[in-house]
């Protein structure tokens, strides 16, 4: 697939598709915040528009969900605007979606309702994974990718861009685990260890690996569910990390945010495929990077 071009801001969608009047940016300060603080704020406006603000938003997100809206089938939300401020703030106004969050639900449903609803969403994965992938590891625009494991890098210009192979890719964040013992004056041992023992074992297996569409945060929270006349509507929101990602990259980024406080992880696998050895060398780089 032929990269994406960037979005050229400011981005406001035909106002003959537009539910209402867009709100303005006093409008989308006045609203309280419903997001949990830290760089970004989130607001809903009207009962029709969810407003994503904050100087490190990134631009991606709403790429993603026109690339979204283009290329795949399934429901996710709408983008109406993005703009950025003077200041550098960023906007991005979507679509409110209806319904609640599926980690609201899941404790509450039967599990005749989890069947239908995972089977649901593996079909939803499943065209998201079918589509035809670059040569490469990045975003949509064959730039760097976005998930938060990469995020750490900072200006690291040999993890900031697209990587050519899956080589490149691990590499990469052997890298950051040996420049986090550099920086505590350190040798990382255990940066040795990964690439020589884990490195390898993934590259044999890199046919198998190859780049697919991902949404990358595949969790509860982000997956709206509504049932109406006794058959649920599933939207997939928060595209903001999505992009071309090895092959195993959903399911071990899903299982990351596991907290194996109910069945959500052990039926993961009724939704993507599993990938059990990967996740466990993924685990062990993600705990070295982030505890």
């Amino acid at each position: 697939m032929e990269p994406t071009a960037p979005l050229c801001l400011p981005y406001f969608r035909d106002l003959k598709e537009l539910p209402g009047t867009l709100p303005t940016v006093s409008e989308i300060h006045a609203a309280s915040d419903r997001g949990k603080g830290g760089y970004k704020k989130i607001v809903h406006i009207k009962d029709i528009f969810f407003v994503k603000y904050g100087p490190y938003i990134s631009q991606l997100e709403a790429e993603n969900l026109l690339f979204v809206e283009k290329n795949l089938t399934i429901s996710a939300p709408k983008l109406y605007a993005t703009w950025r401020e003077p200041d550098g703030t960023l906007y991005i106004v979507t679509e409110l979606l209806s319904g609640d969050n599926l980690a609201k639900l899941w404790p509450c449903l039967q599990m005749e309702e989890k069947d239908l609803i995972l089977s649901r969403l593996r079909e939803m994965v499943q065209q998201i994974r079918a589509l035809p992938a670059p040569n490469l590891f990045g975003s949509i625009s064959h730039g760097r990718v976005m998930h938060d494991l990469f995020r750490i890098f900072a200006d690291d210009p040999k993890a900031n861009k697209p990587f050519v192979n899956e080589y490149e890719f691990l590499m990469a964040l052997i890298n950051k685990i040996r420049l986090d013992a550099q920086d505590n004056k350190r040798h990382s041992y255990i940066g040795d260890f990964f690439e020589r023992e884990l490195l390898p074992e993934f590259i044999r297996n890199e046919i198998k690996h190859k780049p697919t569409f991902t949404h990358a945060d595949f969790h509860p929270g982000n997956i709206i569910v509504e049932k109406r006349n006794g058959k649920f509507d599933i939207s997939l929101v928060d595209w903001e990390a999505s992009g071309w990602y090895p092959s195993y990259w959903e399911y071990v980024s899903a299982f990351l945010t596991v907290e194996w406080v109910d069945d959500w992880g052990p039926r993961l696998g009724d939704i993507i495929e599993s990938w059990p050895s990967e996740l466990a060398m993924m685990k062990m780089i993600y705990h070295i990077l982030w505890f």
